[in-house]
Parts: structure tokens; sequence; C-alpha cells
């Protein structure tokens, strides 16, 4: 969520020509939220937010409705159980978006009032985070902190595998049908290992696809984030030494994996606190979404 936040600010500082040109044109609204409308404006600043190429706005429209839309039901969430932000950290947040326009060279209020954002919304927006985080902090308790950080203590207190992996590659526009032909060939692979046909290292110099098959496919120590896709990881971290993974399916192949040493972490709960905390927070904001949206009316303009 602290994310969202520098995000926005960031993007206060690098409007391009191109947003202004768009914010300038007529405001008209694309969906309605419990009666309260979201518009064109809305979405072309939450395109320049997300650095969306102009030539890709209308294909990433879709997607940047769901998350406006996710905000104005957390917006009024919020404002039903009379949550604010604090003032003292929203006229921080407000007179540092101000300082990196003005840094930009720009006038605050004349590039605000270019771009269809009052200072109403900028306080608005900035404020949903803080107002959110107030939230979480009274909602997520010490006792889930601990409970969450004890289920995933190995994603958390800086433990490392090594591991080696057998892979092949799949292109982005790969079928279920090419998933699962490449799948079912590591799982030959690997009943001719667990039957002693041939070692991991064999079976990766042989059929590997990645650079680590000279290797025997050993891809070193790493800990739970970073190094291999998140699928990799939890597939990894979820063996004790010297086990074999099922086939993993990645956004860029599927691999096989075997875990070759385990080294404990020493990371305290105290140390990763704030982490979990906005782990557990961002997860609450989900399940709210999902909630309100439930019971929440939803009406999508239709296009002239």
């Amino acid at each position: 969520m602290v994310v969202a936040r520098l995000t926005l600010l960031a993007c206060l500082a690098t409007i391009s020509f191109l947003d202004v040109l768009c914010a300038n044109e007529p405001a008209t609204i694309v969906v309605k939220v419990n009666g309260t409308g979201i518009t064109t404006a809305d979405v072309n600043f939450a395109a320049s937010q997300q650095g969306v190429p102009a030539e890709e706005r209308d294909q990433s429209e879709p997607k940047l409705l769901e998350r406006l839309i996710d905000r104005q039901l957390i917006r009024s969430f919020l404002a039903a159980k009379k949550i604010e932000p604090p003032a003292e950290d929203l006229q921080f947040q407000i007179a540092r978006a101000e300082a990196l326009i003005r840094k930009g060279g720009e006038d605050p209020k004349v590039l605000l009032e270019k771009l269809g954002y009052t200072p109403e919304r900028l306080k608005s927006e900035l404020g949903l985070t803080l107002a959110w985080q107030v939230y979480a902090r009274k909602t997520v308790t010490p006792s889930q902190i601990k409970a969450h950080y004890e289920q995933y203590r190995q994603e958390f207190d800086g433990t490392q595998v090594r591991a080696s992996q057998i892979f092949l590659k799949l292109p982005q526009s790969a079928s279920n049908d090419e998933k699962a032909a490449k799948s079912e060939k590591l799982t030959e692979i690997r009943r001719h290992i667990l039957a002693n046909k041939l070692t991991f290292a064999e079976a990766a110099k042989r059929y590997s696809e990645a650079p680590t098959r000279t290797q025997g496919g050993d891809v070193g120590l790493f800990g739970f984030r970073g190094k291999l896709p998140a699928a990799v990881s939890q597939a990894a971290f979820g063996l004790k030494v010297n086990d074999i993974s099922e086939p993993v399916v990645s956004p860029f192949g599927v691999h096989l994996i075997q875990v070759t040493e385990r080294h404990p972490g020493d990371f305290s709960l105290e140390d990763v606190r704030p982490v979990i905390i906005d782990r557990l927070s961002q997860q609450l904001w989900t399940e709210t979404v999902e909630k309100e949206r439930a019971t929440a009316k939803i009406e999508r303009m239709s296009k002239p």
C-alpha cells in the first residue's frame, strides 16, 4: 500500500504533455460505483500512475477500471466506518506532492487543473492509503502477525536453499496442451531419476534447456524471493533436502526442482514485523473488496 502512494507522487513529478492533453478532454463517466462516478480522467490518471504507454491504454482500460472500482469501494467502506487519514500525515504527503510538481517546473494548482485533478481529488487519493493504514493497524492483531510468521517462517527468517533444476522452455503464448506435454515429459524424467536409472545432474545435462544444465542444473543458493519465479521458489521451499518436486509451471516454462541444501535463517519476528503487517494489510484489502463487491451496485456506461 505504501508503494501505491509513492507511485502517485512519482507520477505527479513526471506527467507528460500527452497526459495533459488527455486530461483536457471532456471527462465522461465510464462506471458508477454505488452512484459515484469514475471518469475517463480518472482512467487516464491511473494509466499515468502505472506507466501505461498511450498506445496500450485502450487495452489496459479494463484492468485500470477494476482497480479504480476497488479503490472507490474501499473509500466508501472507510467513510462508513468513519476512518480518516491522520491530518499531519496527509498534509505532509500533499506538501510532498506539490514540491515534486514545483521541482518539475510547474505550478501545482495550474497543473492539477490541467489534469482535471483538483486539490480535493489529490487529497482523496493520498488520503485513501493513509486511512487504510489506520484501519489495518486497528484490524490486524498481534496474534495474527505472530501466527503468520510461524506459519510462513522460512519466507521471512532469511532461510536459503540450494537447488538444481531441469527446465523446459515454453513460449509466452503456450497453450494448455503444450504445457501439459512439457509437464508429462518432466514427469517421465522424474520417474527415471526416482528409479535410479540416472541422477538428477545427469538428467539436467541431458534434457534441461537452461544455461545451468552444464552444472548439472545447479542454480546455487537463493531466498524465497527474488532469484527464481515465485512458483519455483514456493515449490523449492516446500521440499526436504534431496526431494524432487512435481513439474512446476512458471511464466517461462516448466521446471523440475531438487533441493540439495537448506540453510535456516535467523531473522526474528521483530525484524520482519513491518513486512508481515504489509502482507496482512494487502490480504485484508482483497477480502474487503470481495465483500463490498458482493453487494455493490456497479453500473458500466456504454460508450458513445
